[in-house]
């Protein structure tokens, strides 16, 4: 498996590509007693665009999957690669993710799957956090759930629209599993500690604050992110 980002290169790509294969004379291969070698790309339009519109990690891969090998980097010559295939995932253009371009998507079968509804992570979270708060919290912070759930969503649907991932901010890419961390935190306590609900509202801020807060490089995207908690804890 191999994360793209902002500053990924091809020769980093290229080394993460072939460390799981095995290096012989003429060609590289997969490790005996295996019958293919898959290599998961994720986030795959990731990489800087040059000067010229090229993304270089991408254009050895297009090299990979169009002649089915690469060059070794030290002395030049033409390495097979066998028994190797390519599977990727991507998010939609936008900020500092670039549109890939026809000549490389045309090797691939392309599947996209429509993002959750509002109403589907209500109903995932919220089945999740309801039941972790049954298991002895008090009535108050039980009441608080469906407040939480919305709020985490609503957190997490305005810092994808708003705080977009950039070159200088190429970590601002969020997802899911950042939703998912926050109630893995609220899980994590014990109903011992969590005695009303002002307890239960100061968890799930530290618990948002550390999942997407805590990325948040500068005093203007710091005070936006404090501007939307004051107003979700004041709705």
């Amino acid at each position: 498996m191999i994360n793209f980002s902002a500053k990924t290169s091809a020769e980093r790509t290229q080394q993460s590509m072939l460390a799981k294969t095995a290096k012989m004379r003429t060609n590289y291969t997969v490790e005996p007693g295996y019958v293919m070698n898959a290599v998961f790309v994720d986030d795959i339009n990731m990489p800087a665009v040059e000067q010229y519109g090229a993304q270089p990690p991408i254009e050895l891969l297009r090299l990979f999957l169009n002649m089915k090998g690469v060059y070794e980097k030290t002395d030049w010559t033409w390495k097979e690669v066998k028994n190797t295939t390519l599977i990727a995932g991507a998010a939609p253009p936008g900020g500092s993710r670039a549109e890939l371009t026809p000549r490389f998507t045309n090797h691939f079968n392309m599947f996209c799957l429509p993002p959750a509804t509002e109403g589907m992570l209500q109903k995932i979270f919220g089945e999740i956090l309801g039941g972790f708060l049954k298991t002895g919290f008090p009535e108050k912070v039980q009441g608080y759930k469906d407040a939480a759930v919305i709020s985490t969503i609503t957190v997490y649907q305005r810092i994808i629209s708003e705080l977009r991932a950039t070159p200088s901010k190429f970590h601002y890419t969020y997802n899911l599993r950042d939703v998912s961390k926050v109630f893995q935190g609220i899980l994590m306590t014990k109903s011992s500690s969590i005695i009303d609900e002002v307890k239960f509202t100061r968890l799930w801020i530290n618990e948002t604050f550390r999942v997407f807060g805590d990325r948040l490089i500068n005093e203007q995207d710091t005070n936006w992110f404090i501007d939307l908690m004051m107003e979700l804890l004041n709705g």
